[in-house]
């Protein structure tokens, strides 16, 4: 009795063993109906039929970057403030319009600087009756300082006064320029042609010097400005090209450097570089972009990304031996346009096939 207790626990070990072997092979499709595939494309295909699409291993240089990140910006944005204090009777324009440069943007109530105005050319028209009197006795006195009919210190007395009046005159159409312009300040014209971005006031709100009343960007013109780390910014030059990635486009652009600050941020340590960038449609202001920056350049052997298959960590090509295809594993490094770094598994001149999408 005890001896079959004995024998008993071995074989119940085995059995577990066994079952769990089992499990195993049967979990790798080796038994049973195969694995199921995680998602729509299998592992890798199980043979290749002819006539297959080769590409060769080889050598390649490239160009290693950095990237820096930034955003899209108009080269000119204006901010329309008035001139003058008063309220604001027009402002036609919202968010998204364009505008013409001289198209009317914004009105303000004007009857404050038109009084002004009627007072100044009151005030010419006082100094010009002022001046003409004062000309006409300076006249006098000298056709009777000529005669001795006047003492010298009547006739400088004339002169005085006629000097004093043309200077109040001079003041005064002066006075009458500067409200008269006053009075154009009230009206409102867009500088530039572009469109509103931004709408600050409406109307019946009191506009005064200074406050915005709307933002108005420039229409084409724009640049990516990036910060750029304190290590490279000595590497880049005015007027030379640089690539730009707009990633919400899917857009890759080449930009010239136009504007490098000279001062460094201290909080970053960093740079800032603009970039002016080519009109594309749908390229706006407040995009997000990435600026590359060459560091060197790198020669690696690499191959066609249509000829890696694998999931997870694994990969591996079909090269071709005796032109057949055999399945070989491969370790993969960085990815250079369309094709990808080989590390370990393939050597330079081997033929690998390009699997495409319906073979996999």
């Amino acid at each position: 009795m005890e001896r079959t207790h004995r024998f008993s626990k071995p074989i119940g070990v085995v059995l577990a063993l066994a079952a769990l072997i089992v499990l195993l092979l049967w979990m790798q499709g080796i038994l049973g109906g195969g694995k199921i595939k995680p998602g729509e494309i299998p592992y890798a295909i199980k043979e290749i039929k002819e006539p297959y699409a080769v590409d060769v291993v080889r050598k390649a240089t490239y160009v290693n970057s950095e990237e820096a990140v930034g955003t899209v910006r108009a080269k000119r944005e204006v901010l329309i403030s008035p001139r003058v204090m008063g309220i604001l009777l027009e402002l036609p324009v919202k968010a998204g319009d364009p505008v013409q440069n001289g198209q009317l943007l914004a009105r303000v109530d004007d009857r404050d600087s038109k009084s002004r105005l009627e007072q100044a050319r009151s005030a010419v028209r006082e100094a010009e009756s002022e001046h003409e009197r004062a000309s006409s006795d300076y006249e006098r006195f000298q056709r009777l300082r000529k005669e001795q009919a006047v003492s010298q210190q009547q006739f400088e007395t004339a002169q005085a006064a006629h000097l004093a009046a043309a200077a109040r005159l001079q003041r005064a159409r002066e006075s009458l320029q500067e409200a008269e312009v006053s009075v154009g300040y009230t009206v409102i014209r867009s500088p530039i042609t572009g469109f509103v971005v931004e709408k600050h006031m409406e109307v019946g709100d009191m506009a005064s010097p200074g406050m915005p009343m709307l933002t108005v960007q420039e229409e084409g013109a724009l640049r990516l400005e990036a910060a750029v780390r304190e290590g490279l910014a000595g590497t880049i030059q005015l007027g030379g090209t640089l690539k730009v990635r707009i990633d919400a486009l899917n857009l890759d652009l080449s930009g010239v450097v136009e504007e490098k600050v000279p001062v460094a941020d201290p909080m970053t340590r960093s740079f800032l570089v603009k970039v002016s960038l080519p009109q594309r449609p749908g390229l706006r202001s407040g995009m997000f972009g990435r600026l590359y920056l060459p560091t060197g350049s790198v020669t690696a052997l690499t191959v066609s990304q249509k000829a890696i298959q694998g999931v997870g960590e694994i990969q591996m090509v079909w090269v071709l031996s005796e032109d057949r295809p055999e399945r070989r594993y491969v370790r993969t490094g960085l990815i250079y346009d369309d094709r990808v770094e080989v590390l370990s598994g393939l050597k330079e001149g081997d033929k690998v096939v390009l699997v495409s999408p319906k073979e996999t």
